[in-house]
């Protein structure tokens, strides 16, 4: 197990530092998701793995969802088909790993808690795709993607737009809505966080041929209306109404960004995920408000090169689970899904722990070895 770290871990000093940047001090790769939950539900493999808080626990909201059972050695079986998205409850009193979800089910296992509409026919070319959420004014919402299937190739597929869904259970069938008679709305998040009476909502966008994040916010009681979100035009910061107007946030970030409140660093984080130049390395980012400045890389951490019995080929959707941090944030945990050679759909997200030290907290007394460990399973 390898980790790329900013730096040695050394003794400690009182100084607060004033950027928020960090060192990770150790590393403890968890494993597969994949359990006794994942048993009951039928569920064989997934991947996506976003939460947000509910009361009582979280909900989290995987994509791709196949259905099947494990023989006693791990071996999958695949049987049933596939659906998403699937969505599980994890209880704030429940096993952290293997997480004790509890899958949305029927009785013939899991079940997708989105509906198709009448004008996706056949549902074969279409996948619904969960993106961020967020409980607020009483509700549970779960952004999503349409995706539409051309071909039988992995890369296949295109998005068809994006809209949002409701409902009052946390564990339930999320009705998507349509305002004015259209589901599309104009963001496509894979993060909502709340601060200062604002929803933001962080996705990715290309920029002069590029991938970069995107910023998008609206008042929380706004959040139906697809008029009143406003898009980040640059520092300062500056807002408009006017998607077309948007600019980049971070340029050159690939894949999804996940954001969080760190009450250690007392800074938000953003985690992003892997490109084809570096398949297996997730990046850290760090800002004092949503809207940044945001720092360049400050850590960065590279996933082990064999997972699940295969070779990493892909890293992605780097998820960070807040409501799981422990030490006051010094302790993150996060997941992330994996693309692995020869494995077809036989991957399950896996999840990590990354213990960080302030940096200013250190002043060297010569290199020691950062502390690793992981495991692994199917």
């Amino acid at each position: 197990m390898t980790a790329i770290l900013s730096g040695c871990s050394t003794a400690p000093t009182a100084k607060q530092p004033k950027d928020g940047t960090f060192d990770i001090v150790h590393t403890h790769f968890l494993g597969s998701l994949w359990g006794e939950a994942y048993a009951r539900a039928s569920v064989v493999s997934q991947d996506g793995g976003e939460s947000f808080v509910v009361p009582g626990g979280a909900i989290w909201a995987f994509g791709d969802t196949f259905k099947g059972s494990r023989s006693a050695d791990g071996a999958p079986h695949f049987a049933g088909g596939a659906f998403a998205p699937a969505i599980a409850f994890l209880a704030d009193s429940a096993s952290r790993y293997p997480p004790a979800f509890n899958f949305l089910v029927s009785s013939n296992g899991g079940v997708s808690a989105l509906d198709f509409l009448p004008a996706e026919r056949p549902t074969e070319r279409y996948r619904l795709w969960p993106l961020g959420g967020i409980h607020v004014n009483g509700q549970c919402y779960l952004f999503y993607s349409l995706i539409e299937v051309f071909g039988n190739g992995s890369w296949d597929f295109r998005g068809a737009g994006s809209g949002l869904a409701r409902s009052r259970a946390p564990l339930g069938c999320y009705e998507r809505l349509r305002p004015h008679g259209n589901w599309r709305f104009p963001v496509e998040p894979t993060q909502v966080i709340e601060a200062d009476g604002w929803l933001y909502l962080f996705g990715i966008k290309e920029f002069k041929g590029k991938q970069g994040v995107t910023l998008a916010r609206v008042r929380p009681e706004k959040i139906e209306e697809p008029e009143a979100y406003e898009f980040y035009t640059g520092a300062g910061p500056e807002f408009s109404p006017r998607q077309e107007a948007a600019a980049a946030l971070v340029t050159n970030v690939p894949g999804q960004v996940a954001v969080a409140w760190n009450p250690y660093l007392k800074k938000y984080v953003m985690a992003s995920s892997s490109d084809f130049d570096h398949p297996r390395e997730i990046r850290f980012l760090v800002a004092a408000a949503p809207y940044g400045p945001w720092s360049p890389p400050v850590a960065r951490l590279l996933v082990p090169e064999n997972r699940q019995g295969k070779r990493v080929e892909m890293v992605y959707c780097a998820y960070f689970h807040p409501e799981l941090f422990r030490e006051n944030g010094r302790v993150m945990n996060l997941t992330y899904s994996l693309g692995l050679k020869d494995a077809g759909f036989d991957a399950n997200c896996e999840m990590v722990e990354v213990e960080i030290r302030l940096k200013a907290e250190v002043e060297v007394q010569g290199p020691k070895p950062e502390a690793q460990s992981h495991s692994s399973k199917f």
